[in-house]
């Protein structure tokens, strides 16, 4: 599978919650807190929401992956764990 090039990046924005998302918000925020933001604006990044790329892999289904992590780590395929290669331009 490949991942959009960073001109056909297909972004959507997570919008997570305290109340409706607990562990998932509590996850980000302690990573964001550990990662030098004061908790004031961790909760502030939170709430303006998550950029999130959005992908497809055939015949299984859609996934996504923080933008910030596209170009600096590997990006493996959930469902058949191969890893995703980036497409040219």
């Amino acid at each position: 599978m490949k991942l959009n090039s960073a001109d056909k990046a297909e972004i959507i924005v997570l919008k997570i919650n305290q109340a409706e998302h607990p562990i998932a918000y509590k996850a980000k925020l302690d990573e964001l807190i550990s990662s030098g933001m004061s908790e004031d604006d961790a909760r502030d990044a939170i709430i303006q929401g998550i950029p999130m790329e959005v992908f497809y892999s055939p015949n299984q289904g859609f996934f996504l992956v923080e933008s910030e992590a596209i170009e600096s780590t590997e990006i493996y395929n959930p469902y058949d764990g191969t890893e995703c290669e980036v497409e040219e331009d």
